[in-house]
């Protein structure tokens, strides 16, 4: 009886998990029938019904999905998911105030439940409740504070509240967790990537006035200038390409030259150039690769993973890639020798330490000890 009950436990768990990942194939009627199968043998029915739940409503069978969700608050120990769940349901359905109440029995049940107070934000800032949204904002990034949808929101929120400061800093930050977000953070935050860029090639082309832009792996350089001002559009490809190449823009390897006239809409020249066109492949540097595997094996092992790239890195193109992987190989040559330098110097401080503590301690005349009598007159 005790290995039938066993058996059909497993069964139970294995119908779950076949249900989960029908479910995360859109395949939702099928994942509920697993899940029903389920339901009569898991030990934790709470997480079958919040399970099934979530595949009810993604057929938008609302009410069975709140029913699944009520069940898991019946049946659960610590129904934090299901109380966070139903309050989904309740706010797709525009029940605000069921839903805030559900997610805020969640976090009663799970004060960590970032998901709970993120959506809670979301909700206090439509009823205008902004320094509650903010608070929640605030713990949602304790919790988790790689979140950048959560930055991206209190952004948002700051600049409602005229912090303009903190706004700009949220947005950055969330930029720089996903930079997929860039489209949805007004353009004043968005700093300029490539000003540097733009600046060396305006000192370096003046009079004319440049502006640069990334497209893909593609840097469009746009030269403005004025009547009567003379270019060399034939040779200025080089000049541009001597002074992008020392940067090392790992995500560029083509720029498009435009050039304009005055105030003219169209351009007098577009053309498209290989910014790496003619460059040699970096060194490998074996033989330096070899040596730190002999003076320190373990940074030696990975100079030669890098080394053996150089070469592959050149021939598909990827010309950064090569002229990074062959510096690589020096620096952990030269971290190789230190260490092993390192390693080699503790035996012959540890014995010429030993050597000090050995040697004897000359007498010392103590206080006591002086004849005071020989200084007396």
């Amino acid at each position: 009886m005790h290995k039938q009950s066993w058996y059909a436990r497993q069964k139970a768990r294995l119908l779950h998990r076949r249900g989960c990942t029908l479910a995360r194939q859109g395949n939702h009627k099928s994942a509920i029938a697993a899940f029903s199968n389920a339901l009569i043998h898991h030990p934790n029915v709470a997480d079958v019904y919040v399970t099934r739940g979530l595949s009810y409503r993604a057929l938008g069978q609302l009410d069975d999905a709140r029913q699944d969700f009520m069940a898991a608050i019946d049946h659960g120990e610590s129904p934090a998911a299901a109380y966070f769940q139903r309050g989904q349901l309740a706010a797709e359905q525009g029940h605000f105030e069921e839903a805030i109440n559900d997610w805020q029995q969640a976090i009663t049940l799970n004060p960590n439940y970032a998901k709970a107070h993120y959506q809670l934000a979301l909700a206090y800032r439509k009823a205008a409740s902004f320094p509650a949204a903010l608070a929640s904002l605030n713990r949602v990034l304790e919790i988790n504070p790689n979140w950048a949808t959560a930055y991206l929101e209190r952004g948002h929120l700051r600049r409602h509240l005229d912090d303009w400061e903190g706004a700009m800093a949220d947005w950055q930050l969330a930029m720089l967790n996903d930079p997929s977000l860039a489209s949805r953070v007004p353009a004043a935050a968005q700093t300029d990537a490539f000003a540097s860029v733009k600046k060396l090639l305006q000192e370096a082309l003046h009079p004319f006035g440049v502006t640069v832009k990334k497209h893909d792996t593609t840097l469009e350089i746009s030269l403005r200038r004025q009547v009567g001002e003379g270019v060399n559009y034939f040779r200025l490809p080089d000049q541009i390409r001597t002074l992008l190449l020392p940067l090392e823009l790992s995500e560029i390897t083509t720029f498009t030259l435009v050039g304009y006239v005055s105030n003219v809409r169209g351009p007098e020249w577009k053309k498209n150039y290989d910014l790496y066109k003619d460059q040699p492949c970096p060194p490998c540097h074996w033989p330096t690769a070899l040596a730190a595997l002999v003076t320190f094996p373990p940074m030696g092992v990975t100079a030669l993973v890098y080394a053996s790239q150089v070469k592959r890195f050149y021939q598909r193109g990827q010309y950064p890639d090569a002229l990074r992987a062959s510096k690589a190989v020096r620096r952990l040559s030269l971290v190789g020798t230190g260490a092993m330098c390192l390693l080699a110097s503790l035996p012959l401080g540890y014995t010429a330490v030993t050597s000090i503590q050995n040697e004897p301690t000359p007498p010392v005349k103590t206080a006591r000890a002086i004849d005071y009598k020989l200084y007396s007159n």
